[in-house]
């Protein structure tokens, strides 16, 4: 420990309780007090700015005692406590399975290793699930299977059900989890036709990770990004060559798209009489169309004409959907409403 001087500079004697932390050694504001000749409040200041500007430097508790000492170990930064807050809040998604649990115990870990504490958590970041994962929390071990095998680039064994109802046992090489509108994907490459493929996990039955591994592609032959970019919603596949979309929203919607985002390549102009340009950069699908015929009266597509067809006939085989008449009986439409409610107009949220 260092002996007390009769007259010491403030510099040399700091830089001496600095000397002591490096070498292991712990100090508390009455050992400092009694090795430098200085008052108690010196030394709770001196321990507040040591903890403060040294890096591994932290208070331990003994006891009664409060302590001040180096860890050799590197502490996760501020900003990596911060964001561990903020990530634990997308538990949400992972209902049921261990990687809820593991967001939460991760941010729990570095706080605790920062000595920092922070209350109600849970409440303060908070994700609002859109439906969530249909398949959680009951399909949760499946999940820790597919992250499983991402992680150790392990194939995947699963019963896949289609959209036309058949059902394939299938075996891939799982390049990415990807979540979109809060629902979970596996994008992997086909073995029909090397296209990529998003599975959708809730549609994968007796899921299972292989001892096989694989080797996982390199950037310039796998970035999912640009795969998905080059789509409308989840699905990497359309009809055709990226196009030029251009959709002119009016009403609320046009307020609303200057201030959404549906698509990286989106941008949005103002237009004379309240009305705004929408224009994209994607591969025509029908996941496109549905959002296009969401906006109802308040869309209406500029290019290419091709589209504006398909959308102008949808729209016209909707408005004859409603039109059917049972007999001399009312609408379809006004005989699913209650006797004397109103139709409420959709609004921009």
């Amino acid at each position: 420990m260092i002996k007390k001087p009769s007259e010491v500079d403030t510099v040399p004697t700091l830089l001496s309780v600095v000397a002591d932390l490096l070498r292991g050694d712990k100090h508390s504001r009455q050992t400092i007090a009694a090795a430098t000749g200085k008052s108690l409040p010196t030394a709770d200041r001196w321990i507040d700015q040591l903890e403060a500007s040294l890096p591994n430097v932290r208070r331990l508790r003994e006891g009664k005692t409060t302590w001040i000492a180096y860890d050799g170990r590197r502490l996760p930064s501020r900003s990596a406590a911060t964001g561990a807050c903020v990530a634990a809040s997308l538990g949400a998604l992972f209902e049921g399975s261990q990687q809820e649990r593991n967001l939460k115990d991760a941010r729990d870990f570095v706080l605790r290793e920062r000595g920092e504490l922070y209350g109600d958590l849970d409440r303060k970041f908070v994700l609002a699930p859109r439906g969530g994962e249909s398949a959680l929390p009951e399909a949760g071990p499946s999940l820790d299977d597919v992250i499983g095998a991402l992680l150790e680039n392990r194939r995947l064994r699963f019963d896949y059900a289609h959209n036309d109802g058949k059902t394939d046992a299938l075996t891939i090489e799982p390049l990415s989890l990807v979540v979109f509108d809060h629902q979970f994907y596996v994008l992997a490459k086909r073995d029909t036709d090397s296209a990529f493929y998003p599975y959708r996990f809730a549609r994968m039955a007796r899921v299972a990770k292989l001892d096989d591994e694989f080797t996982y592609p390199l950037k310039g032959e796998y970035d999912p990004k640009s795969i998905l970019a080059q789509g409308f919603g989840i699905h990497t596949y359309g009809t055709g060559a990226v196009e030029d979309v251009e959709v002119i929203l009016s009403g609320a919607w046009a307020n609303f798209s200057l201030t959404h985002r549906w698509h990286p390549s989106q941008r949005a102009t103002k237009l004379d009489g309240g009305r705004v340009s929408v224009t994209l950069q994607v591969r025509l699908c029908r996941e496109l169309q549905t959002w296009i015929l969401g906006f109802g009266e308040h869309a209406a597509v500029a290019r290419p004409e091709h589209l504006a067809q398909v959308i102008a006939e949808r729209l016209k085989n909707a408005v004859e959907t409603y039109d059917t008449r049972v007999g001399s009986g009312p609408s379809v439409a006004k005989a699913k409403r209650p006797a004397g409610e109103r139709p409420q107009k959709r609004r921009a949220r």
